[in-house]
C-alpha cells in the first residue's frame, strides 16, 4: 500500500510487556509450578515469559537481556505457533550433543525445552540472528502428551524426560523416558496411571507420585529417577491428618507434596491446612499445623533441616524440623502457589495475585537463601479484562469462591468455565492510561494500580489506592467471598501532577444492603518519591448509588488542567477543580440530571480553549457552554448545539478543535463543527455491535493531540474457527488523519487488542490479550522494532519492486484521467474486512488552480504548516 504521507510512515511492532509463565500451573498434579535457571556465572537468572526469555541481574535487580521469540524463527515456531506450547524446562549448555566440543560459545548456550518435546539450543549472549539448533524429542508422543519436567545428571550426563496426559479433571497418566543421544530418541522406562499429585527433589534425583490403585485407594510411590530397579521403590499409603471417620473431605485431599534431596523425608500438604511430614526410613510421621486454608506450596532446604510452606495467607513459613519452631516472611504480594530451591543459594517464590478474576496474574520473587532479602521481583503488565479469558486458573481452597476452587468442585469448576467461554459476545477490553510527564503506563488492578515502564519493560510501582483485607493480610476460607473495592477508572491531568481515580466499594453478601454500592472519587498528587498521595476523597460524587460513567480532564486553558468533569448515567455533569487557597479539590459547577432517562452510554469532550463541552448521552450529543453549563447559544435558532446520532454513542473525541469524531454502536462519524454537519461516515456494525459494553469502544480509539491523527482498533473473529475464544481473534490498527478522509496506515496484529492510547509524544501504545505491549510509531528506533521484518528496509532498493510500484502509480494516474478511482486493484488486494473503510482520496490532476487555496490567509504561517498545505493540495 502506498502511504499518503510519505515523510511520516507508521510502523507496528510488539516490543514490550508479556506475561510471566508458570508452565505447570494448569497441571494440578504438579506440585512444582515454575521454571527458572541461573546463568553460567550465577550472576543472573533466566525467567520464561509467554513471548520471550528475560535474564535478570541478581546484583542490579534489572533485566539485562531479552530473548524475544519473534526474533528467532525456531523459537517463534516452537512458542508462538497455533499449538500454544510453553517452556517446560531450561538447562545450561547443549544437552543434546554426544561429546564435549570447544565451540567458543558453549558457556553462553542454554537448552530450551518445549512442552511439545522440542529442544532449541540458544546462545543468550547473541542477537538471535543466527539459526538455533533444534532437536525433536516428541515425535512419538501421543496427541495430548506434554513434557512437564526434564531430569539431568551432571556426572553421568544422563537425561530423563517426564510427560503427562490428562485422563480426567483430576487424574493424569505419567510416562518417564530416557533420552538416547546417539539415536536422538526417547525410550520409555515407566508408565504410571491415575496420578493425582507429583513432586521431585530439588536435586532432580528422586520422584514421588500420589496415585489411585485398582481399589481406588490412594498410595504414594517414591523412587530414584535414574534407577530402573523396582525393588528399590518406596510404597506407602497416603499419610492422613485425621483418623476420624467424620473428618471433612479437606483433611483427606492432598494439595501439594515435597521430597528432600536424600529421599529420607516426604511432606504432604492438605486442603485443611495441615502438613504431614513422613520419615521414609521408619515410616513415622508428624503433623505441622499453622495454615488455616489449603497448603499450596512446600519445599525442603538442601540439607533437609527446614521445610518451607506457603498458601492463601500470603506468608512464607519456615519450619525447623528438629524443634518444630517457626519463622515467617509475611506480607507477600500474592498467594504463595510455588516455592523452589534454586542452586542451594536462592529461593524462587511463585505468587498468584488472585484478586483479578478475569486473568491469571503471576509474580516471581527470588530470595537470597541466607538473609531472605529479595533479589529480583519479576512481573509483566497486570491488567484486568472486562470478560474472563480462557486460561484463568484458580488455586484450591477449603471453600469455593470466585477466586478459588474447592477440592470437591474441581469437575464443576471446569464445566462452569467452559460454559462461560461459549457465550457468544465477549468484551476483552481493558483500561490503560499513560502518565504525561513520566510516560509510565498505568493499569488499574482491582484495588491497586500498577505503573509500568514501557521502554525498560519492567514494573515501576504497585500501589493500593483503596483499603481492604488484601492490603493488610491474605484472605482465607470465608473471607475469600468478601469483594474488594475495584478501581473502575483513572485519569491524569495534562501536566501529570494529579491523578483522579474512581472506585466502587461493595457490601458483604447475605445482607439487606448487599446490592448497594458506594461510589468514591479520589484526587491524588504525585510526591517527590514518585508515589501518589491522597489529597481529596469524595464519597458519592453524584449522589447515593449514582455511578460515575465518564471522567474528562480539563484542557490546559482551564486552571492549568487542574480540573475535571464527571458525568453520571442520568444526564448530570459536575466540574471539580483544585483550589490553591484551600489546597483541596472542590465542586465548582454542575448541571442537574434528567430524572426521567437513564443510560450508560455517556461520553464527554472539551474544546482546547475550554469554552465548549460536548456531552454525549444515549444517542444525543449536546454542545454546552462551560461558563453557565447550559446549551451553547440556547436562544439562537441557527446555533449548532444538539444533534442526534443513529444509535447510542460509544465514544467522542474532539480533534484539532474543528472535527468531532463520534463512534456509535453502528458507525464511525466525523462531524465538522464549523459547518455543523456529518461529513464522513463508516459502517462499524459488523465489528462492534454487541461486542463491547457501553463506553468501552473508547478504549480502542485514541487521538494524537499534536497532529490530530486518530488510531482505531478493530477486533475481528477469525472465520475459520467456530468457537468464540480469545485466541480466535485477530485485530487491525488503522491510523486516520484528523477528519477521517485519509487512511495513513493499516496494520494487522495476530491477537485481540484490549486498549490503545497516545503516549503524549509521537507513538500509539497498545495492549493485547496476552499482556504484550506494542507500539504504532513514526519515530521509534530500530532497536525497539526488532520484531519487525528486518528485510523490509531493503525492499525499496529491489529493482523489481521499484518497477512494480512505478507501474501501479502509472495505472492509477491513467485511471484518474479516465474518471476511475484508481483503487480497484488495491481494494481486491486489501483484506476484505476493510471494504467498509476507504479513507484515501482518489488521485488528483494538478493544474494552475491546484494551489490557489493554499495561499489564502497565508499570514505568518510556519514552514511546517505551509508544507502540510502543499501535501493536502496534492494528495
Amino acid at each position: 500500500m502506498v502511504q499518503s504521507v510519505h515523510h511520516e510512515k507508521y510502523k507496528l511492532g510488539v516490543v514490550s510487556g508479556g506475561k510471566v509463565v508458570f508452565p505447570r500451573a494448569s497441571n494440578r498434579s504438579c506440585s512444582s509450578k515454575t521454571v527458572t535457571l541461573l546463568t553460567h556465572n550465577q550472576s543472573g537468572i533466566i525467567v520464561p515469559f509467554n513471548n520471550q526469555l528475560k535474564i535478570y541481574s541478581l546484583e542490579t535487580r534489572q533485566c539485562v537481556k531479552t530473548l524475544k521469540y519473534a526474533n528467532n524463527k525456531q523459537l517463534a515456531d516452537a512458542f508462538l505457533g497455533p499449538r500454544s506450547a510453553h517452556v517446560s524446562h531450561l538447562a545450561l549448555g547443549d544437552v543434546t550433543k554426544q561429546a564435549e566440543s570447544d565451540t567458543g560459545t558453549e558457556e553462553f548456550e542454554i537448552s530450551v525445552f518445549s512442552s511439545l518435546g522440542t529442544v532449541i539450543v540458544v546462545n543468550y549472549k547473541g542477537r538471535l540472528a543466527e539459526e538455533a539448533k533444534v532437536v525433536e524429542l516428541g515425535n512419538d508422543f501421543a496427541q495430548d502428551e506434554r513434557v512437564i519436567k526434564v531430569f539431568e545428571t551432571v556426572q553421568e550426563g544422563a537425561l530423563r524426560v517426564l510427560t503427562s496426559v490428562q485422563e480426567s479433571s483430576a487424574a493424569y497418566t505419567y510416562r518417564l523416558y530416557e533420552y538416547n543421544r546417539a539415536e536422538q530418541k526417547l525410550i520409555e522406562r515407566r508408565k504410571i496411571d491415575h496420578v493425582l499429585l507429583s513432586a521431585w527433589s530439588s536435586n532432580s534425583q528422586y520422584l514421588s507420585i500420589l496415585k489411585k490403585d485398582q481399589s481406588s485407594k490412594k498410595e504414594v510411590h517414591v523412587w530414584s529417577v535414574f534407577s530402573d530397579v523396582p525393588e528399590n521403590d518406596i510404597k506407602l499409603p497416603l499419610p492422613s491428618t485425621s483418623n476420624s471417620s467424620t473428618a471433612s473431605s479437606n483433611s483427606h485431599f492432598a494439595t501439594v507434596m515435597a521430597l528432600d534431596n536424600e529421599c529420607s523425608q516426604l511432606a504432604v500438604g492438605f486442603a485443611s491446612g495441615v502438613i504431614n511430614v513422613v520419615n521414609l526410613q521408619d515410616r513415622s510421621s508428624r503433623l505441622l499445623k499453622w495454615h488455616i486454608d489449603s497448603v499450596l506450596s512446600l519445599c525442603f532446604t538442601s540439607d533437609g533441616s527446614y521445610l518451607l510452606s506457603g498458601g492463601w495467607e500470603k506468608v512464607l513459613s519456615f519450619w525447623q524440623l528438629s524443634t518444630n519452631l517457626q519463622q515467617f516472611l509475611p506480607r507477600l504480594n500474592g498467594v504463595v502457589v510455588d516455592c523452589e530451591l534454586v542452586n542451594e543459594k536462592f529461593y524462587s517464590l511463585g505468587l498468584h495475585i488472585t484478586e483479578n478474576q478475569m486473568s491469571t496474574d503471576y509474580q516471581l520473587l527470588i530470595l537470597n537463601a541466607t538473609d531472605l532479602n529479595s533479589r529480583v521481583s519479576v512481573s509483566g503488565p497486570l491488567c484486568v479484562f472486562q470478560t474472563a479469558i480462557k486460561d484463568v486458573i484458580s488455586p484450591v481452597s477449603a471453600v469455593s469462591s470466585k477466586s478459588s476452587t474447592a477440592s470437591t468442585d474441581l469437575v464443576k469448576a471446569s464445566k462452569k468455565q467452559q460454559r462461560k467461554l461459549k457465550r457468544k459476545r465477549q468484551d476483552y477490553s481493558s483500561i490503560l492510561e499513560i502518565q504525561p510527564s513520566t510516560k509510565h503506563l498505568y493499569f488499574p488492578h482491582t484495588s491497586a494500580i500498577q505503573a509500568y515502564d514501557f521502554y525498560r519493560n519492567e514494573q515501576v510501582s504497585y500501589q493500593y489506592l483503596s483499603s481492604g483485607i488484601n492490603n493488610a493480610m491474605g484472605k482465607v476460607r470465608a473471607e475469600l467471598n468478601l469483594k474488594e473495592p475495584c478501581i473502575s477508572n483513572v485519569k491524569f491531568t495534562k501536566d501529570g501532577t494529579w491523578m483522579i481515580s474512581y472506585e466502587v466499594e461493595f457490601s458483604p453478601d447475605n445482607l439487606l444492603s448487599s446490592n448497594d454500592m458506594q461510589h468514591v472519587l479520589k484526587f491524588w498528587k504525585l510526591s517527590e518519591k514518585g508515589d501518589w498521595t491522597l489529597i481529596t476523597k469524595v464519597i458519592g460524587p453524584h449522589g447515593a448509588n449514582a455511578p460515575v460513567t465518564s471522567i474528562l480532564v480539563a484542557p490546559r486553558s482551564i486552571n492549568g488542567s487542574h480540573g475535571c468533569l464527571t458525568a453520571d448515567n442520568n444526564g448530570g455533569i459536575k466540574y471539580w477543580s483544585f483550589s490553591e487557597s484551600d489546597s483541596n479539590w472542590q465542586l465548582s459547577k454542575f448541571a442537574p440530571p434528567n430524572n426521567n432517562h437513564f443510560s450508560n452510554s455517556v461520553e464527554l469532550a472539551w474544546s482546547l480553549d475550554g469554552s465548549l463541552i460536548f456531552h454525549a448521552f444515549d444517542d444525543k450529543v449536546t454542545v454546552l457552554d462551560f461558563n453557565n453549563f447550559d446549551k451553547f447559544k440556547k436562544h439562537s435558532e441557527d446555533a449548532f448545539n444538539e444533534f442526534t446520532m443513529d444509535s447510542s454513542v460509544q465514544s467522542i473525541m474532539l480533534v484539532n478543535d474543528s472535527n468531532l469524531i463520534v463512534a456509535t454502536q453502528t458507525t464511525l462519524n466525523s462531524v465538522n463543527l464549523l459547518r455543523g454537519r456529518i461529513e464522513v461516515t463508516f459502517d462499524l456494525f459488523p465489528y462492534v455491535n454487541g461486542v463491547y459494553k457501553n463506553g468501552h469502544l473508547g478504549r480502542l480509539m485514541t487521538c494524537d493531540e499534536k497532529n490530530g491523527r486518530v488510531a482505531l482498533v478493530l477486533n475481528q473473529q477469525n472465520k475459520e474457527t467456530s468457537k468464540m475464544l480469545a485466541s480466535d481473534y485477530s485485530s487491525r490498527v488503522i491510523i486516520f488523519n484528523a477528519d477521517l478522509t485519509q487512511k495513513l496506515g493499516s496494520f494487522q496484529h495476530s491477537d485481540y487488542i484490549s486498549c490503545i492510547r497516545w503516549n503524549h509524544d509521537t507513538d500509539f501504545i497498545f495492549l493485547d490479550i496476552k499482556n504484550r505491549l506494542g507500539v504504532v510509531s513514526t519515530t521509534t528506533s530500530a532497536e525497539m522494532f526488532e520484531e519487525v521484518d528486518k528485510d523490509a528496509v531493503m525492499d525499496p532498493l529491489d529493482s523489481n519492486r521499484f518497477e512494480l510500484e512505478l507501474k501501479k502509480l502509472t495505472n492509477s494516474n491513467e485511471n484518474a484521467v479516465n474518471g476511475n478511482s484508481g483503487h480497484e486493484e488495491d481494494a481486491e488486494e486489501e483484506d476484505a474486512t476493510l471494504d467498509f473503510i476507504n479513507g484515501e482520496k482518489s488521485q488528483k490532476l494538478l493544474n494552475m488552480n491546484s494551489f490557489t487555496s493554499m495561499f489564502e490567509n497565508l499570514g505568518n504561517v510556519q514552514m511546517d504548516t505551509l508544507f502540510d498545505r502543499v501535501l493536502k493540495a496534492i494528495s
